[in-house]
Formats: C-alpha cells, structure tokens, sequence
C-alpha cells in the first residue's frame, strides 16, 4: 500500500477481517494475524500481522506494532510497523514512530520522534 493509496483511500468495515465497534471500551493485550479496525476507546498492547486501521472515533492508548498503520483518529503510545504508518487528516498522535515508509498529513497532530527503519 503506497503513501497515495492510503491518502485517497477510505476503507470500508466490510473489508477488514476483524472491527472493534465504537461501542466498545477494551482495556488488556490483543493480537491479531489479520487486519484489524479499532473504532472505540483501547489501551494495552496490540499486535498485528497485517493492516491496522485506527478510526476517526478511536482513542487508543497502546504501544502498537503491526504490518502497516493507517490512523485518523487519537493514538497515544509508540508505533511500529514493517512497513507503512500513515497519519491522516486530523490523526492525532502522542509517541515516537518507526517504520521503512511514515507518512504525517499537513492536517494531522504529531508529537514525538519519527526513526525511518529498514
């Protein structure tokens, strides 16, 4: 997935293996081999082994690891991906991020460091 793809694209639920609704509270570890969205409020650890999708409503207070990030909602905590972190129109993040590929939107909030991996 290409820095444009992920600006142009708005993915739909139904095309994501796994949702967290925005009803949902979830406090503890999750892991994950297949794409995942999160829609509510979030905090502990989560793993994941493909895309992770952190949704306008979404407050997340994790340290996130996965294949790739794509954020437009609050994310509090440090973010690795294998490939891509993306943090879109009015993302907000609090935390230092590593990836091959970042990219920071002109209208997101970042605070913290960036290290580009490879």
């Amino acid at each position: 997935m290409s820095k444009e793809e992920v600006k142009l694209s708005v993915v739909d639920e139904e095309e994501v293996d796994t949702v967290l609704g925005s009803e949902i509270e979830f406090e503890g570890d999750i892991e994950s081999s297949k794409s995942l969205m999160i829609k509510g409020k979030v905090s502990g650890t989560i793993r994941c082994g493909a895309e992770l999708y952190i949704t306008e409503q979404a407050d997340v207070h994790s340290n996130i690891h996965a294949a790739t990030v794509v954020i437009r909602g609050k994310v509090y905590g440090d973010i690795a991906a294998d490939s891509l972190i993306a943090v879109l129109d009015w993302g907000h993040v609090e935390g230092s991020l590593a990836a091959p590929d970042i990219y920071l939107s002109p209208n997101c909030f970042f605070k913290g460091t960036t290290v580009i991996t490879s």
